[in-house]
């Protein structure tokens, strides 16, 4: 959603033809369910509350679009920030909105609302009791019950808390920075809900990705400072957390002053970290970099911009969003993770962020 604030008059965006779009079904078949392809989560317009997500059939290539208005018959929200499928049940995330949606998975019924959020941006589940949200405005993680959908714990982090990721049993806080610079990770023990470290990483730590040797990748984006003038701004960074020991590894300074990277994905046999630069930057695209390399490649593995990527683990193909000019209904693109060569695309809902996996 910030990033929309940042974006909104950025509209002169090459708009490329699309190939092999895939047919798109109007109507819902009632005995559908939802328990295998790809949610892409569109985050719609600030403050409009038209967010949607459509689901992809890998199998017949066929996308449903509004799944959740389309069964629910009611809008889904402002700001679909994430999606994530846990304990057979899908929890949206909608910061606009300022609540988590909860829907059974298979059928994409709504179940509940849970509120009392402020401005929430990313959900991970614990059992089928618990689950932890990032709370950006109030900089806190809320504990929630899975069983009542209701908040039942608070925990005060560092500024405008992110992306989150659990870890045995820690859960880590990726704190960007909210409207002030944050260069942390907060480390909570889930057992006590205490926050046992503080890792200084890099500034605006914004996205987490867990490789095969168990150690934590952090992307930071750099601080914007004043939005009006580049000169200011610092540069992005990826930093390696050993899991272990809880303590940094590497850092290596990524893109020009400007850049600003702010999404991250990981190939599914966890080796290869793939990462997108911010607008505006000096090379815009997604670069591949494995993780035992100890430098990002001087050009992108795919060029272009993108407003969020994500991998498919069933096949590593490469999901990339294209707002376009961020009215009209974006597109997602489809590369191969090996050659970086665009496979197809997809003409999804209003401001296509990311996907899920189910």
């Amino acid at each position: 959603m910030k990033n929309q604030i940042i974006l909104f008059a950025f509209l002169a965006l090459t708009i490329q033809a699309c190939t092999d779009e895939p047919p798109i079904t109007p109507s819902i078949d009632p005995n559908l369910t939802f328990d295998k392809g790809v949610f892409i989560i569109n985050e719609g317009n600030f403050g409009v509350g038209n967010a949607s997500i459509d689901f992809y059939q890998r199998d017949s290539n066929r996308l449903i679009k509004n799944v959740f208005e389309t069964v629910n018959g009611r809008p889904l929200g402002d700001v679909a920030q994430a999606m994530t499928i846990f304990k057979n049940k899908g929890y949206i995330v909608l910061n606009g909105s300022a609540k988590v949606e909860v829907i059974d998975a298979k059928t994409f019924k709504s179940e509940a609302s849970i509120n009392g959020f402020s401005s929430p941006r990313c959900f991970v589940g614990v059992d089928e009791n618990r689950g932890f949200v990032a709370d950006w405005i109030s900089n806190t993680v809320k504990e929630i019950n899975l069983q009542t959908n209701t908040i039942v714990a608070s925990i005060a982090v560092g500024e405008g808390p992110e992306a989150l990721l659990l870890v045995d049993s820690f859960l880590y806080v990726a704190n960007s920075g909210g409207y002030i610079n944050d260069s942390t990770v907060s480390i909570i023990n889930i057992k006590t809900n205490q926050i046992i470290k503080q890792i200084v990483v890099g500034d605006a730590p914004i996205a987490f990705a867990l490789d095969a040797n168990k150690n934590l990748w952090v992307l930071c984006r750099g601080d914007y400072k004043d939005f009006a003038i580049k000169e200011d701004d610092t540069k992005g960074a990826l930093v390696k957390i050993n899991t272990t020991t809880q303590s940094v590894i590497s850092k290596i300074s990524i893109g020009a002053q400007g850049d600003h990277p702010d999404k991250m994905a990981i190939s599914s046999d966890k080796q290869n970290v793939f990462i997108n630069t911010g607008i505006n930057g000096a090379n815009n695209g997604i670069y591949k970099f494995g993780i035992s390399e100890s430098a990002l490649p001087l050009n992108p593995f795919v060029a272009g911009y993108f407003y969020g990527i994500g991998i498919d683990p069933l096949d590593d193909k490469i999901y990339a969003a294209d707002p376009l000019d961020f009215s009209q209904d974006g597109i997602m693109w489809r590369y191969n993770s090996s050659t970086g060569t665009l496979i197809d695309s997809i003409r999804v809902g209003k401001v296509p962020n990311g996907i899920h996996l189910q």
